[in-house]
């Protein structure tokens, strides 16, 4: 009733209706919205456990003031209660930011609910590029396709390569890893020898990998989301021999930590690019390592969604900070534009016109370390700037 409701009230009532104190001078709410449920609930917990995490460093405070996590469980791609959730976090539950959104449709569902309430909202990990620009409110903790893309095109041609296949699942995000791929790999005086585009949800890959065998490519570079479609693509690799053919495989966030044990062998040695490893060495990447571990137990690892939340946290906080805990959207993003720390994935700032993280990119290798899969970062692209996306 509430969603049916707003959604006829919000382009009458305009930013006024969303004018709501919050429930106690003292008491800052944050709503994170995420799948908790559904494929993808894996990505929700790793957002809840970072983000815990980093409020559990600071006794639960921001300053002198407590903080109030609100936890609501959008189940997966869906962007209707995507939205519906975030208007109701504004309204009824009165939280003066928001996070998470891991999906593409679902980021761009909130961005007028952001525009009208002015409420900060930090994506955690929507990739594709331009989204921000759907409202002066939207953050990203994340890393756009255009931003690891045009590194992994640029170590790809460097190592020699002529010929390059594309695998892409076919929606907003995929449409970007192939373009951002595309550019970079033929600026380099590469050929890209096929152009394949997978209906999200595939888990039969046979096809695709005899249009590969046919185009006969030194790497094909894949994109799919984390989770069943990207170990059925990889599995299907090597179950079909691609990789005994001299084929190698690049990719992005496919081979994050928590789907490695279900790859098996099968990932060794593929090469990707990405804004975090756990496997990285940085005093502040150890120590962020060190607690997540401590807190969670010795076998559980951080991966992309863990930093992002992590990360969105300290934006967060900094904006609380700027504000004095008041609820001033304005004054909130005019502070968080230039700001820069040391995150446990490296150097970043938030560019002041963009919006986007500027930030370091690694080229990793999945090898064994201590007897257990990791993706190992050998080579750093630092301080790369989202490459497509336009000022703002």
């Amino acid at each position: 009733m509430l969603h049916r409701l707003m959604k006829f009230a919000l382009p009458l009532a305009g930013a006024a209706m969303f004018a709501v104190p919050a429930a106690h001078a003292d008491e800052i709410r944050i709503g994170v919205i995420a799948a908790f449920s559904g494929p993808y609930s894996n990505w929700g917990k790793q957002i809840q456990d970072a983000t815990e995490l980093f409020l559990a460093q600071n006794n639960g405070r921001a300053g002198e003031h407590t903080i109030k996590i609100i936890y609501r469980d959008v189940g997966g791609n869906n962007p209707a209660r995507a939205r519906q959730l975030a208007e109701e976090l504004v309204v009824r539950d009165k939280v003066q930011y928001i996070s998470g959104l891991e999906f593409t449709p679902t980021a761009l569902a909130v961005a007028d609910v952001a525009t009208q309430a002015k409420v900060p909202i930090v994506i955690i990990n929507a990739g594709t590029s331009g989204i921000l620009s759907k409202s002066p409110y939207l953050l990203r903790a994340g890393y756009t396709q255009w931003m690891v893309a045009t590194p992994l095109a640029k170590w790809t041609a460097e190592q020699g390569a002529k010929r390059v296949a594309l695998a892409v699942a076919d929606y907003a995000p995929g449409a970007d890893a192939l373009t951002s791929f595309k550019k970079s790999f033929t600026e380099e005086k590469g050929q890209i020898v096929a152009e394949l585009k997978m209906p999200l949800n595939t888990s039969d890959f046979s096809t695709y990998m005899q249009k590969i065998k046919e185009a006969n490519p030194e790497y094909v570079y894949m994109f799919t989301p984390v989770g069943p479609m990207a170990v059925a693509f990889i599995k299907a690799f090597v179950e079909r021999g691609l990789d005994k053919s001299g084929i190698k495989l690049l990719a992005t966030a496919e081979t994050e930590e928590s789907e490695l044990p279900s790859y098996g062998d099968a990932a060794a040695g593929i090469v990707t690019a990405l804004h975090y490893s756990p496997a990285g060495t940085s005093p502040a990447n150890v120590a962020f390592v060190s607690a997540f571990r401590k807190k969670y137990g010795n076998d559980k690892t951080p991966n992309v969604a863990s930093i992002a939340a992590y990360d969105s946290m300290k934006m967060i906080y900094e904006m609380i900070r700027a504000t004095g805990g008041k609820q001033d959207g304005d004054k909130a993003m005019a502070a968080i534009k230039g700001y820069s720390w040391e995150s446990p994935r490296g150097p970043v700032t938030i560019d002041p016109q963009t919006r986007e993280m500027t930030q370091n990119i690694y080229i990793r290798r999945i090898e064994k370390v201590d007897g257990v899969y990791v993706n190992k970062p050998f080579k750093t692209y630092p301080a790369i700037k989202d490459p497509g996306v336009k000022v703002q």
